[in-house]
């Protein structure tokens, strides 16, 4: 099981043995070096702890424990605070620690074994109860080694993916392996588990006399606070910029807190319409970084890049920028060990267009009945398929727009987001396509206030936020050794932000308000002009001859058994030559779509075949 984590922890390696279990860690050293070993116990060797992630806070922490608790510490590292917290809190201590972390303590007076998570899910665990026992690890790769665990398909997560391109946790693709929720514990004692949540947000108070300079001014304190504490390392730290708000903000705090140039890295992509490094570079020059380039080329996929995601996330994985992600982490990490991001920056302060686009179909659900907006979907979908389409390209947003309208409010926003259809799966699925298993996606709606701009964020938040954009940044950094933290999720943010009206978050239509207000002297002007790219591979523009070989070969070769028992092979064939043959839009059918949608399927293939997944 440590073996197939050499990657995330190169540098070191740590087995424990004691009653009644094993803990084992690989080590990505980047606090106290040398003295930072673990697993770590306390003075009598009765508490150990292997963490993964770093405790943003530990120096506080670890004053405090030392001078007024009187606590002996063995290193210099953060890891060791969390086995004396929890000698004067228990599990109560989770909520002190500020920071990105999974955790197992093993706790030998009490015979008791804690897993913990930090509040997003930055770093990843997972965990199986197997003949009595319970295994747990930083990657599913690593879990599926361990002996009693089956590799069995988990259909309803399965379809689950299907539907939206992702598997929600707590369920995973493997029947029988669970994910530990972000935020969330669990606790082995005397043969009994039990799971609960230890992260809630405490909304700031925001006077309500104060006006938006002075709460621009409290915003721009509290990023330059927590951007200084997340530089805190004994390796050298760089920083992704994409040449959006997000990452731009994060770099030009970093500028401001550091006396050497910053290193930045942005990726530079062949195909116009996906490529920020032009901005990116204004950027860097702005603030003076030293700024690097990786070029992601057209027609350059090899097979290696898809197994290579499929091995570290361990499931089908629908995102195609886990692949850009990986390259720009790969050379990254030939400069420093340590890179911050903007991750997070869109969910906190309300920047996705997507916000705007389902606030709009509730405005147009309340002016018509659900079935008479069903009707006008049906005959505009029906025109979009003929030559009318193709003369009025814009029919194809209309359906998307009433379709979305039509149903209840709270699935408007997956319903936007499906990946396939009811009917596509309908006819894609041998078996019955059963309700998925939707997961505890609804984990928090707090914030100034509980309306309907704050449950999109927060499903958008514990939706694809938690089950992929970080899901791809970890464990494609971590592959390439390299430790990624997002200032823009520490908890001082996320709570400052909880506490602003609806109103300086989305304003006139324009997202993130009062952050473009507050880091608006600190960028130029073409940060906050240019129109939001996403980071993603154009995959139609990304296929080459090995591209459409691994196509053929994982989907309609018929030798992998979950393929042969999920699909019905005429219409898997028909979505395999779509998503190879479309190049551009159609009235009924983007080439995103089809191509996203081969994609996802090649994804879920290829992890059948590279786990040898039972039907």
């Amino acid at each position: 099981m440590l073996q197939a984590l050499v990657h995330r922890g190169p540098d070191d390696a740590g087995v424990r043995t004691c009653e009644g279990g094993t803990v084992g860690m690989r080590r990505l050293s980047v606090i106290d070096l040398e003295g930072g070993h673990q697993p770590i116990a306390n003075e009598d060797d009765t508490i150990w702890v292997v963490l993964n992630g770093e405790i943003y806070n530990y120096r506080e922490l670890r004053r405090s424990l030392r001078d007024t608790r009187r606590h002996q510490f063995r290193s210099q590292s953060d890891t060791e605070v969390v086995i004396h917290l929890y000698e004067e809190a228990g599990v109560e201590m989770l909520p002190q620690l500020n920071g990105m972390f999974a955790l197992c303590l093993v706790d030998q007076r009490r015979k008791r074994v804690l897993l913990a998570r930090d509040r997003f899910g930055e770093k990843p665990l997972f965990y199986s109860i197997s003949g009595g026992i319970l295994w747990f690890a930083s990657e599913i790769g690593s879990l599926v080694n361990a002996p009693g665990i089956a590799r069995r398909v988990n259909l309803p997560a399965m379809q689950s993916y299907l539907e939206n391109g992702l598997v929600t946790g707590p369920e995973t693709a493997f029947d029988g392996i669970l994910e530990l929720r972000p935020g969330c514990w669990l606790q082995a004692e005397n043969g009994n588990v039990e799971t609960g949540r230890w992260a809630r947000l405490k909304p700031v108070r925001i006077d309500p006399r104060a006006d938006e300079m002075d709460i621009a001014a409290q915003l721009r304190e509290t990023l330059l606070t927590v951007v200084r504490r997340q530089l805190v390392a004994d390796v050298p730290v760089g920083a992704f910029l994409s040449g959006g708000i997000d990452s731009s903000t994060v770099v030009a705090a970093m500028t401001r807190a550091t006396h050497s140039p910053v290193k930045t890295f942005t990726a530079r992509f062949e195909h116009a319409p996906y490529d920020e490094s032009p901005v990116a570079r204004e950027v860097a020059r702005h603030l003076g970084t030293e700024h690097h380039e990786i070029d992601v080329p057209n027609r350059g996929f090899d097979r290696d890049d898809l197994l290579r995601v499929v091995r570290h996330i361990g499931q089908p994985f629908s995102d195609s920028s886990a692949i850009p992600t990986y390259f720009v982490c790969r050379e990254i990490r030939r400069h420093v060990k340590v890179c911050l991001s903007g991750d997070g920056g869109d969910e906190t302060f309300a920047g996705y267009p997507l916000f705007n686009w389902v606030l709009r179909c509730d405005r147009l659900a309340a002016l018509m009945p659900r079935r008479v907006l069903r009707g006008v979907s049906s005959v505009v979908r029906a025109a979009s398929a003929t030559g009318l389409g193709r003369r009025f390209p814009g029919l194809r947003s209309v359906w998307r727009a009433t379709d979305a309208a039509a149903v209840p409010a709270d699935t408007r926003l997956q319903r936007i987001s499906r990946l396939f259809d009811d009917e596509e799966l309908q006819a894609l699925l041998r078996v019955p396509h059963i309700s998925p298993v939707q997961g505890n996606v609804k984990l928090e709606l707090g914030g100034a206030s509980d309306s309907r701009l704050r449950a999109l964020m927060s499903l958008r938040t514990h939706g694809s936020l938690c089950n992929d954009m970080l899901v791809k940044v970890d464990r494609m950094s971590m592959a390439a050794s390299l430790e990624v933290r997002a200032p823009m999720l520490d908890s001082e943010v996320v709570n400052f932000a909880a506490g602003l009206p609806d109103n300086l978050l989305i304003n006139k239509g324009v997202g993130k308000y009062i952050l473009r207000r507050a880091v608006k002297d600190w960028l130029p002007d073409t940060v906050f002009e240019h129109p939001k790219a996403g980071f993603s591979i154009p995959l139609h523009m990304y296929q080459n001859e090995a591209y459409h070989s691994a196509a053929n070969d994982l989907l309609l070769s018929n030798r992998i058994p979950l393929v042969r028992e999920l699909f019905e092979t005429k219409s898997l064939a028909e979505f395999v030559n779509r998503g190879l043959s479309q190049s551009h839009d159609t009235a009924e059918r983007s080439v995103y779509r089809s191509s996203h949608q081969l994609w996802a399927l090649m994804n879920l293939a290829a992890w059948a075949d590279e786990f040898r997944v039972s039907p």
